[in-house]
């Protein structure tokens, strides 16, 4: 007879490993779940029991920010009682310290993962089937293991605690960001008349590639060095997918390096300064596709920290940042006849290398407001010194349904104080 386990949390792998050791000969004692459960012949807990009872197996199938406080209150209810028990958690990115309070009591401790996706609970079982399992922590836990596992029919490989970080972000990887991937070729191919069924069997013919050959399974026209035919994918992405453009372009880099190719300096690379016509088509394209589009505008003569700092906490509240920038004569006019201490085109060439600005287009007006009324951006921002009423331009975001900010500067830092330092030397 295998020994009586528990688990707590009857989710899709908690409902699981029940079902499945339940069938290999683990005796259930007890089940933690919010939910009831019809026809159990076991004891069905709310909360966690005053006592391990039977159980000498624990498992728990918690979210992750919850197995450490589930460990506490474990270790809290139980005392001594939890000398030896052996305690798992299904945590693929926490490692078997969080489990410690029950550790402290006599516990052995591990985490157990299965590297699988679990979407349906209804196919959670078949899903645990046959997977691979990691495995680390205590070694007493680590050998009770291979034997859940070989119930399981699975798999199971140790790994270092150090390495759960790695482990984890490879399987995501490896399924998050190939469902990420895979719908991004399903809207270009719906915008086409194509469906998700007709990518799939090249899907599936990619991944036999991939188990027999590994890398060596790349084709397609980065593999040859087709930059002609690239540049058309980028060019047709940048039309109609902006969204998509920049996922392309961060994999095909990647892809060239795995490759053995060089990616062209001036492939992908558009300009940032764009006039108000391909500024507007190019917002127009952007906006079907669903971004937000963030504005902000200034002259930015000397470009300072507070400067950098303040555009990057203005890009991260949309997709795309498009930055109005004052043009010479504007500047003169606002800030005096000594200024600007950098021409138009070098302001725009330097704020153009700041990876938080997407496009630049510059106004000859004293105020933004016909360039907003041009752009309908969904979020208007300017700095801590204006209030949201004052802003220019703010009827018309707001009108439009969109937001209109004030961001904080960061303290001691402008242009005006560079320049007044400068005469002093």
């Amino acid at each position: 007879m295998m020994p009586e386990f528990a688990v707590i949390g009857h989710g899709k792998v908690g409902g699981a490993l029940l079902s499945i050791l339940s069938s290999k000969g683990f005796a259930p004692a007890w089940v933690v779940s919010s939910k009831a459960l019809r026809g159990a012949n076991y004891q069905v807990h709310t909360a966690i029991p005053a006592q391990p009872e039977h159980a000498r197996i624990i498992f728990v199938a918690v979210p992750d920010g919850r197995i450490e406080p589930t460990a506490r209150e474990m270790a809290g209810l139980w005392g001594e009682k939890a000398r030896g028990l052996t305690v798992y958690h299904m945590s693929g990115l926490l490692t078997s310290e969080v489990l410690g309070d029950l550790a402290e009591k006599g516990a052995a401790v591990a985490s157990l993962h299965p590297l699988q996706s679990i979407l349906d609970p209804r196919k959670a079982r078949s899903a645990l089937k046959s997977s691979i399992f990691t495995v680390e922590g205590d070694p007493r836990a680590v050998e009770q293991a291979r034997v859940i596992v070989d119930a399981l029919g699975g798999e199971l490989l140790s790994i270092g605690r150090q390495d759960k970080v790695v482990y984890h972000t490879a399987a995501a990887i490896a399924s998050n960001y190939l469902v990420s991937l895979l719908t991004q070729s399903e809207t270009l191919m719906r915008s086409i008349g194509l469906e998700r069924r007709h990518i799939l069997p090249l899907v599936k013919g990619t991944l036999a590639n991939i188990a027999s050959h590994g890398q060596a399974a790349l084709t397609g026209p980065i593999s040859r060095a087709d930059w002609s035919t690239v540049a058309r994918h980028l060019n047709a992405l940048e039309a109609a997918f902006p969204d998509i453009l920049p996922t392309y372009l961060a994999l095909g880099r990647y892809t060239a390096n795995l490759a053995a190719q060089t990616w062209p300096a001036d492939l992908g690379g558009g300009p940032k300064l764009l006039g108000w016509d391909e500024l507007g088509r190019t917002v127009a394209a952007m906006k079907r596709r669903g971004m937000k589009i963030v504005f902000t505008n200034g002259c930015f003569d000397i470009l300072h920290a507070g400067h950098v700092a303040y555009l990057a906490q203005a890009r991260s509240l949309g997709d795309c940042l498009v930055l109005g920038l004052n043009a010479d004569a504007s500047v003169a006019r606002l800030k005096g006849p000594e200024r600007p201490v950098n021409d138009q085109a070098s302001r725009a060439a330097v704020l153009a290398g700041l990876e938080s600005i997407d496009y630049i287009s510059i106004f000859e007006e004293d105020t933004p407001y016909n360039l907003i009324a041009h752009v309908r951006p969904d979020i208007l921002v300017k700095g801590g010194d204006w209030r949201v009423e004052d802003i220019v331009g703010a009827d018309i975001v707001e009108a439009g349904g969109g937001r209109v900010l004030s961001l904080p500067f960061t303290d001691g830092q402008s242009t005006t104080s560079i320049i007044e330092k400068l005469k002093k030397t």
